[in-house]
């Protein structure tokens, strides 16, 4: 009945583990055959967390007393390798981490935790996850479930990989240009770059950039990355960027759209966008606009003037020179 539980997403399982229809250990179970199967096509996965059945069975018994079970509760999910794990290996794609395991979650991870949620095992990264391709010098290229031709993009391509391959239903990435909505869009699944702040920073690699990184989830349905970023938001005090807001509803409710006034635009100022993605974006709009945001069209002339890869690289350089390593030949413009 329930032999393509890999393919399920998290709220269906996290249902079928309250109803006593499913095990957590079964759940678990088909996830590590699926990934045992097709990660070494792949390169998805690069550490597994070998207590995984051991933590279904705990959740199983959990389930059977009778305790109290959070949204996720024996779900299994995957993190990627720049959010630190306790007691799990956490590489960051660089040799110079090849052996650290990290004494405490990242506070993403610890929630999804504290959900219920099982880690499977950490997703490839670049180096740092400062690239569009998951490739580094310790794991090798990650490639893309569809076609291993091509690539699952970067700096969350292990992690947007194994959510579409079926090796994980939730997973947990990183973001500062591209690094969610990229790998999201090359693999069919559904990414959340969340507001700066939303979901805090404690626990991600690197410690540069904090005010551009974003931790979201990836998923294959919205409403499972709607459950993930009521559980993921709201600061943990140790983050100073992390806004003091109350975790959003894992729904929306529709009688309160028309407090929201939504400014949309596609074209100018992007570059060249396909013209299914301006379709797209312009249904999304008058969909909205029929459900009673005030919609208006933006025009944004700076963006127009500016390269944007130009005036990224130069906010980049210049919020990491505390990190770099200084000689009398280094030098970095902070002028667009």
């Amino acid at each position: 009945m329930h032999e393509h539980l890999y393919y399920c997403d998290a709220t269906d399982l996290a249902t079928l583990v309250r109803s006593k229809q499913v095990s957590p250990i079964e759940i678990t179970r088909a996830h590590l055959d699926r990934i045992q199967w097709l990660n070494p096509r792949l390169n998805a996965l690069v550490t597994l967390n070998e207590s995984a059945m051991e933590e279904a069975r705990a959740a199983e018994a959990a389930l059977m007393r009778g305790e109290s079970l959070g949204p996720l509760h024996g779900v299994p999910f995957t993190a990627k390798d720049s959010l630190d794990t306790a007691g799990l290996r956490t590489v960051r794609g660089s040799r110079l981490f090849s052996g650290y395991v990290p004494a405490v979650d990242a506070s993403a991870v610890a929630r999804v935790k504290a959900a219920g949620g099982i880690v499977l095992g950490k997703t490839n990264v670049p180096e740092f996850s400062f690239a569009r391709e998951s490739e580094n010098a310790v794991f090798g290229r990650t490639v893309n479930p569809w076609n291993p031709r091509r690539t699952p993009g970067g700096s969350t391509g292990g992690e947007a990989a194994a959510i579409a391959a079926g090796l994980s239903p939730l997973g947990l990435g990183s973001d500062v240009a591209i690094s969610i909505r990229g790998p999201a869009h090359y693999c069919g699944v559904v990414g959340l770059k969340a507001t700066h702040g939303r979901i805090p920073l404690t626990g991600h690699w690197p410690n540069s950039l904090r005010r551009f990184w974003h931790v979201g989830p990836l998923a294959r349905s919205i409403r499972d990355a709607a459950l993930a970023l009521s559980i993921l938001a709201g600061p943990d005090g140790q983050d100073g960027y992390a806004l003091p807001l109350s975790a959003p509803a894992g729904t929306l409710h529709l009688d309160r759209l028309r407090e929201y006034r939504v400014g949309w635009m596609a074209t100018k100022g992007f570059g060249p966008v396909d013209p299914d993605v301006i379709a797209t974006v312009a249904r999304a709009a008058d969909v909205l606009q029929r459900l009673g945001c005030e919609v208006v069209p933006v025009e944004l002339p700076n963006l127009e003037q500016c390269d944007g890869n130009i005036l990224s690289a130069t906010l980049f350089g210049c919020e990491a020179m505390p990190f770099a390593a200084w000689s009398p030949a280094a030098s970095v413009s902070c002028t667009p």
